[in-house]
């Protein structure tokens, strides 16, 4: 799943673009799933009064449903100016009914579906509004209807309601949104930050397609001729030497996904080995093993057994356009604890 924290920055400028039309809005977010659904926990979808629409909750079969039943909850909220717009409904949509609709959707799965009218004084929008501006954070609130309390980074150490200390800490790490019947507890996390070291030609597409997987991505290269924004577009661009990065000074290094791809093997040594110090959450190097194997000659056992090569998964590309997507489908996989198998005859897709 992409990065909640952009998924919510999205839904809230769809949100403000309505209210600044005059209209109500509604969201409606994916709860809780069981067995097989196109999309997991805590995706958004927005809707207003006028049909707009933004997100998906499904791969399209019930997106039209739920505008229908949030246009009630969109109504009382205007009758009631639309400020807050606090009327809700929690949706179970049981996908194993093949004639759903008659529709014949036989997805196989059953997913719980929240969707409650949003105005921009709610304290659910005042909410995101502060998540979004402290880089995150962990949502706590009784559905349908409740009242939400929650915390972000600039709160200092995490502290919530007594007893979901350890869900909130969960889902901020990573884990999906806990619902337990009543609770729901949800996180707006940042983007996973990668760190491209080298900026040569196969490269490029690298970072482009881990930028659309929703990768925040760095690339680290000395050459100002190569690593600059013609060729790597909306990325950071630390020109330096590997061994010049320190925590210090780049402390967002820390929990990094590393590509080492120099074409260099003493740059790519000296890369590997500034990287033992700069908490890597994990690291791949471009090229055959036995390369990788004898770059780190000398290194901290532990460490090689950390690092990961060849670099992406077997697909048998050999462009750098076919290598770029083996990559970052392994970069896909990886951050989210994920095989990158096939799928073939699996019943849920996200078991």
């Amino acid at each position: 799943m992409r990065s909640h924290l952009n998924e919510a920055r999205e839904m809230m400028a769809e949100l403000e673009r309505a209210w600044a039309r005059g209209v109500s809005t509604a969201l409606a977010e994916v709860v809780a799933v069981e067995g097989s659904a196109y999309r997991r926990p805590g995706a958004l979808m927005m809707m207003a009064a006028d049909g707009a629409m933004h997100g998906t909750v499904s791969g399209g079969c019930l997106e039209g449903d739920i505008f229908v039943r949030a246009e009630p909850l969109m109504e009382e909220a205007a009758a009631d100016g639309g400020g807050t717009g606090d009327g809700a409904a929690l949706i179970d949509y049981d996908l194993n009914e093949d004639d759903m609709w008659s529709l014949g959707l036989g997805c196989k799965g059953r997913i719980k579906v929240w969707v409650r009218a949003l105005g921009p004084e709610s304290p659910e929008t005042g909410f995101i509004r502060r998540a979004l501006q402290d880089g995150g954070g962990v949502l706590v609130t009784e559905i349908p209807v409740g009242t939400p309390s929650g915390w972000t980074p600039a709160d200092g150490a995490m502290t919530g309601p007594e007893g979901l200390e350890r869900q909130m800490a969960a889902v901020w790490d990573g884990a999906e949104p806990v619902f337990d019947g009543s609770l729901y507890v949800r996180a707006w996390r940042p983007p996973h930050k990668l760190i491209i070291v080298g900026a040569g030609h196969d490269a490029e597409p690298v970072a482009q397609m881990a930028r659309e997987a929703d990768f925040s991505v760095t690339v680290l290269d000395p050459r100002p001729a190569f690593n600059n924004d013609r060729h790597f577009p909306e990325v950071t661009h630390w020109v330096m030497e590997p061994e010049a990065l320190t925590l210090a000074e780049h402390p967002e290094a820390a929990g990094a996904f590393w590509v080492v791809m120099n074409h260099h093997k003493d740059r790519d040594r000296r890369t590997l080995r500034a990287v033992t110090g700069l908490q890597p959450r994990w690291v791949g190097a471009l090229g055959p093993w036995q390369r990788t194997a004898e770059i780190m000659e000398g290194f901290d056992p532990d460490f090689q057994e950390r690092v990961h090569g060849p670099l992406g998964l077997d697909i048998g590309g050999d462009t750098p356009y076919e290598v770029a997507i083996s990559i970052v489908a392994q970069l896909m996989a990886e951050s989210r604890h994920r095989s990158g198998g096939s799928l073939n005859r699996r019943d849920a897709l996200h078991a």
